[in-house]
């Protein structure tokens, strides 16, 4: 079969390792690096050139700079480049906070222009993971400090959640366009329990074991408080002080990639005062089906229009990887624990969007399309005044102004495509020297799927032996 590269498609990257060429198909909005198991390369640094480089405006527009940085910042994360992943992941976490402020002093137009034309702010979840990624980098690069303040910006934005949505619905019903009252929805995602572990490795690393305790404690707080989010086990974990003199090795691991987003379609039939919307979905078989909404009060809008638009819905990708062993030195040392599903918590935090992008779809697809409506009856009334030509070139003017309505309507898919699913974790007793881990990724049937082979490093009674892996299948 002959596969045709499209300008939208980024080239075709070569994966060579062990004698193995695979070729990889990539665009922004997938990546699929398929090697044997033996393999132990990954080609995400040169996709994190491409993304980046002086042909990154084929992938992204102007207003799309928050995710090519994401984007890039986190292949570069994943390639071992520390330094190229913060400065991209930097650059993100500032423009996440710019645009931001500026939706709310353009809450106008959010009424008159679809989101996806406006500046893209990030959705909840990317605000919070990037600054987990840049500790994560620092500690890479031993700069503990650095980390600290980012986990520390962790907690910050996660104790202002709702209230920061809350300013955007605010925003939203400031304009004179808005229609009623509209409120941010509500996420239950309010305690990171990977944010709390990579803090209790900051304190261990700096002498502190009851602060490193605490957070222990807030972990496990975590998984009581959100049982729908940490619907499994907390990983087992030892206190600090019974740490203190042994030469510990701590293993996290990445799998998985975040969910997509995909449009879902509206129907909004219109009554006196009064819209229904209808929601159209596919599930799981690809069959659609249909969603009755209860009317909706619209004062001022009368009977009898008919329009269609679109929603976003945030689905998951499903990871292959069920268990991740370590080996050291070859032997077989354990497996990781499951700490955090960063998917199930990026469409937990998605909520928080959800109603005021439904009202801010509704309302502006109900304005644009009944000012069409009324544009096209007034062009037939003076084309049937001029004949048949001027009744014909009416009807093309009338198609043409339905097609552009509904083409300014489609849903806003945009979202960072390169964080992981799932993160692991697992802590390993180590004799004090250099040493050699690998990480086996399996399958549901116990295949294995990846080996990867870290680099030889030397672990240090007492201190932060940390490695970091990932394989985001």
């Amino acid at each position: 079969m002959q596969l045709r590269i499209t300008k939208a498609a980024l080239p075709c990257l070569l994966v060579l390792s062990l004698g193995l060429v695979s070729c990889v198909t990539m665009t922004r909005n997938a990546l699929f690096v398929k090697t044997d198991a033996g393999a132990d390369a990954r080609n995400y640094g040169q996709a994190a050139r491409i993304l980046d480089g002086p042909d990154s405006k084929t992938y992204y527009n102007d207003k799309d700079q928050v995710l090519r940085n994401l984007d890039a910042g986190m292949l570069f994360h994943f390639a071992g480049e520390s330094e190229a992943s913060l400065k991209r992941l930097e650059e993100a976490d500032r423009l996440i906070d710019l645009n931001f402020t500026k939706s709310l002093s353009n809450a106008a137009a959010s009424f008159v222009l679809n989101d996806y034309q406006l500046e893209y702010f990030g959705e909840a979840y990317e605000d919070l993971y990037v600054n987990v990624f840049k500790a994560v980098d620092y500690l890479r690069l031993g700069k503990i400090d650095d980390a600290y303040v980012e986990i520390r910006r962790v907690d910050t934005k996660l104790n202002l959640l709702e209230d920061k949505y809350g300013r955007y619905a605010d925003s939203m019903n400031s304009s004179p366009t808005a229609k009623g009252t509209v409120q941010a929805g509500r996420s239950e995602f309010h305690n990171s329990a990977l944010a709390r572990y990579l803090s209790l490795l900051i304190y261990r690393a700096t002498g502190k074991p009851e602060d490193s305790d605490l957070d222990q404690k807030k972990l496990r707080e975590a998984f009581a408080s959100q049982p729908a989010l940490y619907n499994f086990p907390p990983p087992p974990l030892s206190p600090a002080a019974e740490d203190q003199g042994k030469t510990k090795l701590t293993v996290m691991a990445f799998t998985g990639r975040s969910p997509l987003k995909r449009a879902n379609n509206l129907r909004i039939n219109t009554l006196r005062n009064l819209i229904v919307v209808s929601t159209q979905t596919e599930d799981s078989d690809g069959h659609l089906k249909f969603t009755n909404l209860a009317p909706i009060p619209f004062p001022g809008v009368e009977g009898g229009y008919n329009f269609k638009a679109e929603l976003p819905e945030m689905v998951l990708r499903p990871s292959r990887v069920v268990k991740i062993n370590v080996l050291v030195d070859g032997n077989l040392v354990g497996e990781l624990a499951l700490l955090e599903k960063l998917d199930s918590i990026a469409l937990e935090t998605f909520k928080l969007t959800q109603t005021p992008v439904f009202f801010k779809t509704i309302v502006r697809t109900v304005t644009k399309g009944i000012l069409t409506q009324k544009a096209k009856e007034q062009a037939n009334k003076a084309a049937s005044q001029a004949g048949d030509l001027g009744m014909v070139l009416a009807i093309a003017g009338g198609i043409a102004a339905d097609l552009a309505v509904d083409y300014s309507e489609q849903a806003d898919l945009r979202n960072a495509r390169y964080f992981p699913g799932q993160a692991y974790v697992g802590e390993f007793e180590v004799p004090p020297g250099e040493h050699e881990v690998t990480l086996e990724y399996l399958g549901s049937k116990g295949e294995l799927l990846y080996r990867e082979k870290k680099p030889k490093a030397t672990s240090v009674p007492g201190a932060l032996n940390f490695i970091d892996a990932s394989d985001l299948q």
